[in-house]
């Protein structure tokens, strides 16, 4: 069994299209397919256990996001970031996720601040062992823990798809020792949050994007 077999888990037949998009949308945006990977429609549909034609049909939409690009024949991949794509990214990110911060630190909750702490101790852990996939993953729940704090669900799919974009470019961090500073950016966004103080969350979202901003361009 392949090793993308083993994360995917075969898909109940009613729910085939939506079902592989969902699923797809899930393994980019926890860092599941990293810059430089490669795909294929035979693969997906091997570890969906499902005829290529969903599979392809999921890849189109994500083609048409942007999210994935054809590579050559068949294979699929992240596209390459260009500086122009990161600026114009970044740019809406700033705005939009920043109002999502804003509208979480106006519905303070226990439930909300200890799903935040538990998360934030799995991003300390994942850079304490340099463990990339880890920090991926977990740099994506705390996030968007805050986004759906916010209560709109529209606001929380214009986000999802500017990650989709966006997140398989957070590998590239590993080197650069980002995983530390963007730890204590989300320190000071975690206990903004648990006083509810929107500016001094915001401040901190506006400064963890930037400085990946930051290091991405130096890396591209």
């Amino acid at each position: 069994m392949s090793a993308l077999s083993e994360r995917l888990s075969p898909l109940r037949k009613e729910t085939l299209q939506d079902g592989v998009f969902r699923r797809l949308c899930e393994l980019i945006l926890e860092g599941g397919i990293a810059p430089g990977q490669s795909i294929t429609v035979a693969s997906l549909a091997s570890a969906f256990d499902v005829s290529p034609m969903p599979v392809r049909e999921a890849l189109t939409r994500l083609t048409e996001t942007g999210a994935l690009t054809v590579i050559s024949g068949r294979t699929i991949g992240v596209p390459k970031l260009t500086r122009a794509r990161l600026d114009d990214l970044t740019r809406v990110r700033l705005d939009v996720e920043a109002t999502a911060t804003r509208w979480a630190a106006a519905r303070p909750d226990a439930d909300f601040q200890a799903d935040l702490s538990r998360i934030l101790a799995r991003l300390r852990h994942a850079e304490a062992t340099s463990d990339t996939a880890l920090y991926v993953g977990a740099n994506y729940d705390f996030h968007f823990r805050i986004y759906s704090q916010a209560g709109s669900p529209i606001l929380l799919g214009m986000i999802e798809r500017l990650w989709l974009q966006i997140s398989p470019y957070f590998h590239l961090l590993r080197e650069s020792g980002n995983f530390q500073i963007s730890n204590s950016r989300h320190q000071a966004l975690h206990d903004a949050l648990a006083t509810g103080d929107a500016d001094a969350a915001t401040a901190a979202l506006v400064d963890d994007l930037r400085g990946a901003y930051d290091v991405l361009c130096d890396l591209i």
